[in-house]
């Protein structure tokens, strides 16, 4: 499933609203962001650097929940089950 990231909305909170929409559960019952990832870290990999909104590229993945996640120049968020191996 992709999402978008809305305008004025932390990278770090389109994550949990897609994976709590994902997983069909409250986002307060999802673990700690913090627990897999440093959130002020990845919102500032992806935080305008001037004048201009997106205009940081990149792709990170990681897994969080039970989902694994990549996110797509800050502006979208592919939720994905997490492989269990």
């Amino acid at each position: 499933m992709e999402y978008s990231v809305a305008e004025n909305t932390s990278v770090t909170v389109a994550v949990v609203e897609a994976v709590s929409d994902r997983e069909d559960t409250d986002p307060t019952s999802l673990p700690p962001l913090a627990s897999v990832i440093d959130p002020e870290a990845l919102d500032a990999l992806f935080a305008a650097t001037g004048e201009t909104t997106g205009d940081r590229r990149g792709t990170v993945s990681f897994d969080y929940s039970e989902s694994h996640l990549t996110i797509v120049d800050g502006q979208t968020v592919v939720v994905e089950p997490q492989l269990k191996l």
